[in-house]
């Protein structure tokens, strides 16, 4: 019986002081500094996280800046642009006024020059033929004058010879003189005719002094005439070359006009290059809002991982407290059956434990079996146990080494062969869950 009684009271004792140990929870949760391979992992991934978000805000800066710039570009050549039109469009309406105005010009003065000219040529041609007709009728006037003078002359002859005649013919006296009254009675019809043609030639010498004026006047007329033809010639000449010029000033408009859209060309290009940047602006600023939400989450990883610690750490705490509560625990040498009866409570108190700290790691959505319900249900009741006392600390290590109290997927308490240090560059790949394994795993011997 004292065995049992012995088995009770450490029973007792292991409930008090795992009730102590309860108590003490809140005094042991300090919380413990970081590993030095976690703390250099966070704060690398926090620099370069900073590092990017100040070059982000700067290519940011930069390109508001490029923006400021361009918007400034765009609305200068926009104004530049608005008033070369105008003024192109102010010259070109002033040139082409000018140009109908001279083109008018031009033509009524084409039009009086070919009217005068014409009524110069039929008038010189008018002049010209009243010219020869008076001059052929002249000369067949004086014809007929001479042949007149020459039978006057042949008659004087004629009447000389009758009177020498007739002094030397008597009998023929009387026929030679009515012949010489008939031919006196002709001549004064010629004489007659004489004076009218004396007369008509007078009025044919006045009438030709009249042509003479006008030919005079016809000729100075035909010199202004050609002054003004030269006046005219001169004023073409200038409107040529004001055409000439009004024709390199309209190349020149379309040159500009060639220049107004080869900026508007540019002016929608740099549209297109100011909403490529506005783009790449809120790509960048969705970046960085990214990189933020990430840097707090990882923030936030990383105070769940401290909690993680303190608790694993506490929990560990407890463990050892409680596995130093076992080991103080001395069984009697006198008693025989303690391999018979402690051994099954022992293992059962060890696997308890090691349910605790696995559920303290890793919250398992299997049925975990309760710690307070296995000793009932397993065990043998308080009042049955021996009461025996514990063995020593050398005769446990072969005893735990026969147990698994570990399940697939419980981190940090399987057994390892040899220390291996992790690699915080392959710790990125793995889960939030097994990169707190890893890390207590490693970090718990030491």
């Amino acid at each position: 019986m004292a065995p049992k009684k012995s088995v009770s009271k450490a029973g007792k004792e292991f409930e008090v002081k795992k009730k102590k140990g309860g108590k003490k929870e809140p005094v042991v949760a300090v919380e413990p500094p970081l590993a030095k391979e976690t703390k250099e992992f966070y704060h690398i991934q926090i620099r370069d996280l900073e590092d990017r978000l100040a070059r982000y805000q700067r290519k940011w800066d930069e390109l508001a800046v490029q923006e400021k710039l361009f918007r400034q570009e765009f609305e200068q050549l926009a104004n530049n642009k608005k008033e070369i039109v105008a003024f192109l469009k102010r010259t070109l309406n002033q040139q082409v006024d000018e140009i109908t105005d001279l083109n008018e010009q031009l033509q009524n003065l084409q039009l009086a020059k070919e009217m005068e000219k014409d009524a110069f040529e039929v008038q010189l041609a008018r002049v010209r033929h009243e010219f020869q007709e008076t001059k052929d009728q002249l000369t067949t006037e004086n014809i007929i004058l001479l042949r007149k003078e020459i039978v006057q002359r042949v008659n004087l002859v004629t009447n000389e010879f009758h009177k020498m005649t007739m002094n030397w013919m008597s009998e023929t006296t009387r026929r030679a003189i009515k012949e010489n009254n008939g031919i006196t009675l002709q001549m004064a019809r010629v004489s007659q005719q004489g004076m009218k043609l004396l007369r008509e030639n007078e009025q044919l010498k006045g009438r030709q002094d009249n042509l003479c004026k006008q030919l005079e006047l016809l000729e100075n007329t035909q010199k202004v005439m050609a002054r003004h033809k030269r006046g005219h010639e001169k004023i073409i000449l200038m409107l040529t070359k004001k055409c000439q010029e009004q024709q390199q000033d309209t190349k020149e408009a379309e040159e500009l006009r060639l220049l107004l859209s080869q900026l508007e060309q540019r002016s929608l290009q740099l549209q297109v290059d100011n909403q490529a940047l506005k783009s790449q602006r809120d790509q960048l600023s969705l970046q960085l809002e990214q990189q933020q939400v990430d840097l707090q989450r990882l923030q936030q990883e990383l105070a769940n991982e401290q909690k993680v610690r303190t608790s694993l750490e506490v929990a560990l705490v407890q463990a050892t407290s409680f596995l130093q509560d076992i080991l103080q625990m001395h069984p009697d040498e006198e008693d025989s059956d303690f391999d018979v009866t402690f051994q099954p409570w022992q293992k059962e108190i060890l696997q308890q434990l090691l349910v605790m700290l696995g559920s303290t790691v890793v919250p398992r959505p299997q049925k975990a079996v309760c710690p307070h319900q296995e000793p009932q249900s397993h065990g043998p009741p308080k009042e049955s146990r021996p009461s025996i006392q514990l063995p020593r600390t050398g005769s446990l290590l072969p005893q735990l080494s026969d147990i698994t109290p570990y399940q697939p997927g419980d981190l940090g308490l399987i057994p390892r062969q040899a220390h291996i240090p992790p690699n915080p560059q392959d710790l990125r790949l793995l889960s939030y869950i097994t990169r707190v394994g890893t890390f207590w795993a490693h970090s718990s011997p030491e």
